[in-house]
């Protein structure tokens, strides 16, 4: 088994704080604070495709909040409110794929990451506010039995793609909590560190990006983040020619016609190379530069992943380096 560069774990934080001086200028501003959160107040959530805006009027401040995707437990949780959370997904409790892993161990209940979501057992937790994403469609039969409850529910309407469907999810979610300030301080901080290597495409690598889901190695395709995230660091999606329009399962010849410059290896939950190995060893892929020690990265989830939100920029820092010190360095 080849020891592979690992990327080397760091800590995001989001510092979101205010002072205030004493007389009148406190009063003016405390009078600001109070109109900004009032309610009742109604979030528009953006229209997708040909589907019109939804408006979701909440009577007053969420304070339980159940969160059923992943993206949208980790987005409460990156904006500072993981408090007000009463249930979230299970899978956040693992630091591969979550920044607030510890935060999520306190998190009343814990929804199963695989499987239908339960709209009774959701209705149990007595939330104020669902939150959940269209990227998962198995929730969508859930939303409609916990609206007809009554229950107020936002339905992030995009893919979480690019930043800019982030950055709209950030805003939405922001407003809804009446955390606005640090959903700007939040896109503020994205838009200036996942900026774009410089750099000739042509002279870009191509890199293969794989994670290690539903216990095999995955080919990263479609509207997945990690890409865009890729082409950032400076470089080419490697898969890109294989005809996959989703993330899927790939062979080893599948590897092979990708033909890649390097090999990005996404871990999705703590088991590092081990899912990736069985691939990586076949006789034909071990053979090719891109498996060579100096060209394979190990990279945690949290780091690639659009609901890593301030991990990205580590993430996207990490690969280019990389990139720049492993792959390119070694042509």
């Amino acid at each position: 088994m080849f020891l592979r560069r690992l990327a080397v774990p760091a800590t995001a934080l989001l510092l979101v704080g205010c002072s205030v001086t004493s007389g009148d200028e406190e009063v003016n501003e405390s009078t600001s604070s109070a109109e900004e959160s009032s309610y009742p107040r109604t979030i528009e959530v953006p229209a997708e495709g040909d589907q019109d805006p939804v408006d979701v009027t909440l009577d007053s401040e969420p304070e339980r909040v159940a969160a059923l995707t992943y993206e949208t437990g980790e987005l409460v949780a990156s904006l500072g409110e993981s408090d007000r959370l009463v249930a979230a997904q299970e899978s956040l409790t693992n630091p591969a794929i979550s920044s607030h892993a510890e935060e999520f161990e306190d998190v009343e209940h814990h929804i199963p990451t695989e499987g239908n979501i339960d709209a009774e057992a959701v209705m149990a937790t007595n939330p104020d506010l669902v939150l959940l994403s269209t990227r998962r469609g198995l929730e969508e039969g859930a939303a409609k039995v916990l609206e007809g409850a009554g229950i107020p529910v936002i339905t992030l309407p995009n893919h979480w793609a690019n930043m800019e469907e982030i950055n709209s999810n950030i805003e939405t979610v922001g407003e809804a909590l009446a955390v606005e300030d640090a959903a700007d301080e939040l896109v503020k901080s994205l838009e200036e560190g996942l900026v774009q290597e410089e750099g000739d495409d042509a002279s870009k690598p191509r890199v293969l990006a794989l994670s290690n889901q539903a216990g095999q190695p995955f080919v990263v395709a479609g509207e997945a983040f990690p890409l865009q995230l890729l082409e950032l660091a400076g470089a080419r999606d490697a898969g890109a020619e294989l005809g996959f329009e989703r993330s899927g399962p790939i062979s080893a010849e599948q590897v092979i016609a990708a033909e890649p410059d390097a090999i990005l290896l996404i871990d999705m939950n703590g088991s590092g190379e081990k899912i990736f190995d069985p691939l990586l060893e076949n006789d034909a892929i071990a053979s090719l530069s891109a498996a060579s020690p100096e060209n394979v990265m190990l990279i945690e989830g949290q780091k690639v992943q659009a609901m890593g939100f301030e991990s990205t920029l580590d993430g996207r820092d990490e690969i280019a380096a990389w990139l720049t010190e492993e792959v390119t360095a070694h042509d």
